[in-house]
């Protein structure tokens, strides 16, 4: 039977300039502040993406090890 690892928890972090802050709490046009907020999604989303990432990557290498052992023993 195989044995699972416990994988560490996940902590997700979110850095945000302070120029960027200052920027979020200044009225903007609307097609400006649209933007601004787009940028900050996307910088917020990619340090969460990287996470997950890391998290899930000891799980996809022992999957990978096991369905190369499965193909093996098939052949």
């Amino acid at each position: 039977m195989a044995q699972s690892r416990q994988l560490k928890p996940v902590t997700l972090r979110l850095h945000m300039t302070r120029t960027k802050q200052r920027q979020a709490l200044v009225p903007l046009r609307a097609a400006a502040s649209r933007e601004l907020a787009l940028i900050v999604g996307y910088q917020a989303m990619a340090l969460i993406n990287r996470d997950l990432a890391q998290a899930f990557t000891p799980c996809e290498e022992e999957a990978e090890r096991w369905l190369t052992q499965f193909r093996r023993a098939e052949s």
